[in-house]
């Protein structure tokens, strides 16, 4: 039975969604038991937990409200058999990312009632809100006015830290001083691995193996940029540096994709594809396949061992005598693959990763998370606020292949999506929620960024709660994301 507050005090606005079958009924339990709880709470009746996205929560947040209470069936009491299995799998990688964005760790809880639960509704209630109360209201709704590109919001004698991070984000990278030489891999053996991706290439297409090989060339500009070659007589085009940066495999899923829609045909295009990884590219053609979106037999795969790439265009000043400070990019300072994990065909002799590799002095994941909670939310809105929605990191980013995107189709949560703030942070925040279990690390999409804005962050924090709740690395194995599958009884659930 809810109370009202006797006093002036601030009181929480609390959402609750609660399972039809079992934390529903367990509230009215509560109610004819007479049992107390705040009046703070709102419930909204769900069919199962299941149904609670985590869209739809942080639209909640974003309509005002200072915490959210999931409550579904215990595990193996769902109505559904599996839906609270994906809630328990989802909620604590939501958990996760919005704290990581700057919301309070209390302000969102899971947890399990059954319909004849009502003490444990009662009390799960009482304490959540004696929980969030403290907290005051929440700054998730933030007014677009209160925010700028170059203003930032006072939160404390600690909030020059953010303005330091800041100020690192919208200047041009530079080394980080360090006196450590760079792994330069010399013309000669750039060159050789150049002739054999050269002779292979030639050798597949003569042969009518591929119908196409997707490398790389030097474009009209200098610039190493990606090459479709469809004839040998184009072989000699295809090139090998180290400013080969582009995730190939981008273009896989559209391959098939539009070779369905052609052919009609369930198995993938009638021809193959050759197509040149590195390393951590690779680990894309595992999460293709586990996802269905790829034949593995309709794909051969030329692997190149790898010394790291650079940062912008340093790999031609060199050979041109040019003295230019070479910086790696920040997937190469600390990747730990030299030898891709799925190849048809090997070029080039797999050594142990040299390290350390010198880079530029971008801002590190460790440095976000020592922020306070109020520092990160400032940080990540000032990011958001100078994101220009012109969606290149969807658009280089291989496992962004929905054929709409949620945040822009019309029966979306976000209709109309515009270029307000709220807007903003909710795309790149369900993107990165959307990758989770799935992202490999390529950075390509903080690479194509025009304003510099570090998404690649958000995408590290998840997997490293990937890795540590289900012991997930993306694309080492043919395998999901843990997100979509049952509970093995091994993770650690609420």
């Amino acid at each position: 039975m809810p109370v009202s507050s006797v006093n002036n005090e601030y009181e929480p606005r609390i959402i609750a969604y609660l399972c039809t079958w079992c934390s529903y009924t367990g509230a009215d339990t509560a109610g004819i038991g007479r049992m107390k709880y705040p009046a703070n709470l709102r419930a909204l009746r769900v069919p199962c937990s299941g149904r609670v996205s985590p869209e739809i929560i942080m639209r909640t947040f974003d309509q005002g409200a200072d915490g959210v209470l999931v409550l579904g069936c215990h595990i193996g009491e769902c109505h559904y058999e599996t839906g609270n299995h994906r809630t328990a799998k989802r909620m604590p990688i939501l958990h996760a990312l919005m704290s990581f964005a700057g919301l309070e760790e209390e302000r969102l809880r899971l947890d399990w009632v059954s319909a004849s639960e009502g003490e444990r509704f009662s009390r799960i209630v009482n304490e959540f809100v004696a929980a969030v109360k403290p907290l005051g209201p929440a700054n998730w709704r933030t007014k677009v006015s209160d925010w700028r590109m170059t203003k930032v919001r006072t939160v404390g004698i600690e909030s020059q830290r953010v303005i330091n991070l800041l100020s690192r984000t919208t200047q041009n990278r530079s080394p980080n001083g360090s006196d450590l030489k760079p792994v330069i891999t010399s013309h000669e053996a750039n060159a050789e691995k150049t002739v054999k991706i050269q002779a292979i290439a030639k050798q597949l297409l003569a042969g009518g193996e591929v119908g196409v090989v997707i490398g790389y060339e030097i474009g009209t500009q200098g610039r190493t940029r990606p090459a479709f070659i469809k004839h040998q007589d184009e072989v000699d085009r295809l090139v090998w540096n180290q400013e080969c940066t582009h995730n190939l495999t981008t273009y896989l899923p559209a391959k098939f994709k539009s070779a369905r829609q052609k052919n009609q045909e369930d198995e993938g295009p009638s021809e193959r594809v050759a197509l040149v990884v590195k390393p951590c590219d690779s680990l894309t053609i595992n999460v293709l396949m586990a996802e269905n979106q790829i034949v593995r037999d309709k794909v051969h795969v030329i692997g190149i061992s790898c010394d790291g790439i650079f940062e912008g265009a340093g790999f031609e000043s060199f050979n041109n005598g040019q003295n230019f400070p070479f910086d790696f990019q920040v997937r190469c300072q600390n990747c730990l693959i030299t030898k891709p994990v799925v190849y048809d065909t090997l070029i080039g002799e797999v050594s142990e990763k040299r390290q350390p590799l010198r880079g530029a002095g971008n801002i590190s994941l460790q440095e976000v998370l020592n922020l306070t909670t109020e520092e990160r939310m400032d940080f990540w809105l000032s990011q958001f606020d100078r994101c220009i929605r012109c969606y290149a990191c969807r658009q280089v980013c291989p496992q962004c292949n929905c054929p709409t995107c949620l945040y822009e189709r019309d029966d979306s949560l976000w209709v109309g999506m515009g270029t307000g703030l709220l807007e903003k942070r909710a795309f790149h925040l369900g993107r990165a929620y959307h990758l989770a279990g799935r992202c490999i690390g390529c950075n390509e999409c903080e690479r194509v960024c025009p304003v510099g804005i570090p998404i690649s962050l958000l995408n590290q924090v998840l997997s490293q709660e990937m890795e540590r709740i289900f012991s997930h690395r993306s694309g080492y194995s043919v395998e999901p994301s843990p997100i979509i599958s049952m509970l093995s009884g091994e993770e650690q659930m609420p």
